[in-house]
């Protein structure tokens, strides 16, 4: 029999064994061969966030699975070459060469690699069609998909997966010169000392840690680039450190400190679990800090685009208040409007509203804008009429609300020498204060001054034009008088219609925009001169369709990486501690209390990533919540995030069931 064929007996054997690591690779692969066949599809080549290709996005996750399923599939290895040290060592007493030794475990792993390969490119071929319907479902963009078969997205799987499982076969067959007979005989009878640990590293993974979550709670996620991402940087560097230490210093201080403790240590089902978990953790300090991370950064990433993609719906009037909105049109092309909106007969138009705003600057000693924040500085704004904004509330139907973008709070008459200011910001820490002060308004070279009697962050016009620009709502008769003493040029005509049903309004906003052509030239923020909120609603889930998409897939995959590592790890240590346990069956005892010994041990080691983990996502999202305030979506993130690790438990725990009955198998059922 040739090293080959003994390589495939060993698998046939050892199948259950590689059973889990293989459901994982393989779902990798699977993954990988999705997201690279929505990269090359064409048909999703047109989509695009903001200015780059939606593709973008999933070569970037494409990148991302490679790296993790590098780290796993080489993580792995080194697991299953740990759990044959004893049958390594009798093919050396029989006579094998370390060289061939070495052959057979490459071919071992390349052939694991290609069953891996070969079943996630089928399953990514089969199931890529299904998936992009659901990709485009999330995307708000029907469900229209035709199968293809992109070859270049199998060539590349192939090149990239054979690239990693020659690598981790080399690595396999490198490990095997790496111990003595001697080392592989003894495998499971080394003499564990009591750990030692760093006090001071112990204090000083919780400093790091609450450094960490108190940088989180307390910085500006207002800022961008830079000035976001040092923050964010230390507050990464703290964490994953404090992590380490956690594990490797304060965690087995701590249970040393109660293995003293002999009312707890002395009771039969604690003597054994207790004294290899003091053991154990430091041992593996660096495995469960990753598992620690690997749980925060899939929980965090799932919760965060699902809340994200839940709230989308009520963010869209954010954006675009009014089903359809242009400017500066005349009196036929709004008749014109209202007629093809007849014909079409996609929508009925349910209210419309012309009005007009008047170019001002405002000057406030307490107030600026947030791309500048220099307080008393002189901004470009607008004025309005009472009756013009009460108008656009009755027809937008606005929620009612204090300080919040997308809602408004007025409900006064304003009398003369009052104002009502709306700001053109996002957050209320530049207008929150601005109440009973006096807003200096220059107009024509001449400047007047108005008490702000109220204030608001509704965007009422959304992002056409105005966005990021306040306005000073002034009484009728006041507005008036600007009004008349206005140019054309100082002058801005808006026209809104209001649809009853406005996601259903695509044909319609599409015909609209036939008899209203969009201008390049607009300063529009979105690059447009016509805003719809079938076009807002589109962007936003095509955006975020496709982040909810990915981090879902990523997140499962990480689960089940991280599941399988950990499951892996017990059984190397199952194996390590027959002896031992052979030792308590013999001093009487039973089934049960070892049973329960050891789901106390794995509920310990599991329990402990897994609740330092979703210490980190909490306080991930807490900080990410503060940037939701946009649609007052925070208690709902919360929630979402509920479910998210709700699910995350109940699959983190199969793995932890499983491990407690591979472990009980090993130490109980294993036969002298």
């Amino acid at each position: 029999m040739n090293f080959f064929n003994l390589a495939i007996n060993n698998i046939k054997k050892k199948f259950g064994s590689y059973l889990i690591y293989l459901i994982s690779t393989i779902f990798a692969v699977t993954i990988f061969s999705i997201f690279c066949s929505i990269y090359f599809n064409p048909q999703f080549s047109g989509y695009r966030f903001g200015t780059g290709k939606m593709t973008v996005l999933f070569k970037a996750a494409a990148i991302a699975i490679a790296l993790f399923s590098s780290v796993f599939v080489l993580y792995s290895n080194q697991f299953f070459v740990k759990t044959r040290k004893k049958e390594i060592a009798i093919y050396s007493l029989v006579g094998m060469k370390k060289s061939q030794i070495g052959r057979m475990m490459f071919y071992e792993n390349i052939i694991m690699g290609l069953i891996a390969t070969a079943c996630g490119i089928i399953l990514g071929v089969v199931f890529s069609r299904f998936f992009s319907m659901i990709l485009l479902k999330l995307m708000a963009d029907g469900t229209a998909v035709t199968f293809s078969i992109q070859w270049q997205a199998i060539l590349t799987t192939v090149v990239v997966f054979l690239v990693l499982f020659m690598i981790s076969s080399l690595n396999a067959y490198g490990i095997i010169y790496r111990y003595k007979l001697i080392e592989l005989l003894s495998a499971n009878k080394k003499s564990e000392k009591l750990p030692k640990y760093s006090a001071i590293g112990g204090i000083l993974a919780i400093v790091l840690i609450s450094l960490g979550y108190t940088i989180a709670m307390v910085m500006n996620v207002n800022e961008g680039g830079l000035q976001l991402m040092t923050p964010a940087l230390v507050i990464l560097v703290c964490v994953v450190i404090g992590t380490l230490l956690l594990f490797k210093n304060f965690i087995p201080m701590t249970m040393l400190a109660l293995k003293k403790n002999k009312i707890v240590y002395y009771k039969t089902e604690n003597i054994i679990s207790i004294s290899q978990i003091v053991y154990r953790i430091k041992a593996n300090s660096k495995m469960l800090s990753f598992i620690a991370i690997t749980c925060a950064i899939t929980i965090t990433m799932m919760s965060a685009t699902f809340s994200m993609y839940q709230a989308l719906g009520s963010i869209v009037p954010y954006y675009s208040p009014f089903s359809y909105m242009c400017k500066n049109i005349d009196d036929q092309q709004f008749n014109e409007m209202l007629e093809v909106i007849k014909q079409t007969g996609e929508v009925k138009a349910t209210a419309t509203n012309q009005f007009e705003i008047i170019k001002i600057q405002l000057q406030n000693d307490g107030y600026s804008t947030e791309t500048d924040n220099n307080p008393g500085m002189t901004v470009d704004g607008y004025i309005m009429s009472q009756s013009a904004y009460r108008s656009i509330i009755k027809d937008t139907k606005v929620e009612t609300g204090t300080f919040h973008n997308i809602k408004t709070d007025f409900n006064m008459d304003l009398k003369d020498g009052e104002g009502y200011f709306i700001d053109g910001n996002t957050k209320k820490d530049y207008c929150e204060n601005l109440t009973g002060s006096a807003m200096n308004l220059q107009f024509l070279n001449k400047t007047d001054s108005y008490n702000i009697v109220g204030v608001s962050l509704h965007k009422y016009i959304g992002f056409l034009d105005l966005y990021l620009k306040p306005t000073l709502v002034l009484n009728d008769a006041t507005y008036k008088k600007y009004l008349e003493q206005a140019g054309v040029g100082d002058i801005v005509n808006f026209t809104g219609i209001m649809f009853d049903n406005p996601a259903g309004s695509e044909q319609t906003v599409a015909a609209l925009n036939k008899i209203i052509p969009e201008n390049s030239q607009s300063s529009s923020t979105m690059g447009i001169a016509n805003l719809s909120y079938i076009g807002v609603y589109k962007s936003i889930f095509s955006l975020y369709g496709a982040y909810v998409f990915i981090g879902l897939f990523i997140g499962i995959l990480f689960l089940l990486a991280s599941g399988s590592i950990m499951y892996y790890k017990q059984i190397i240590e199952a194996q390590e501690e027959v002896n031992r346990y052979d030792i308590l069956k013999k001093i009487g005892m039973s089934r049960d209390e070892i049973k329960k010994s050891i789901a106390r041990q794995l509920a310990i080691v599991f329990g402990l990533s897994l609740t330092v983990g979703l210490w980190h996502s909490t306080f991930a999202l807490l900080t990410y919540n503060r940037t939701m305030d946009l649609a007052g979506k925070e208690l709902p993130t919360m929630i979402n995030a509920g479910i998210i690790v709700g699910i995350y438990i109940i699959i983190y725990c199969f793995f932890y069931f499983l491990s407690v009955n591979s472990y009980m198998r090993i130490v109980w059922g294993r036969k002298k």
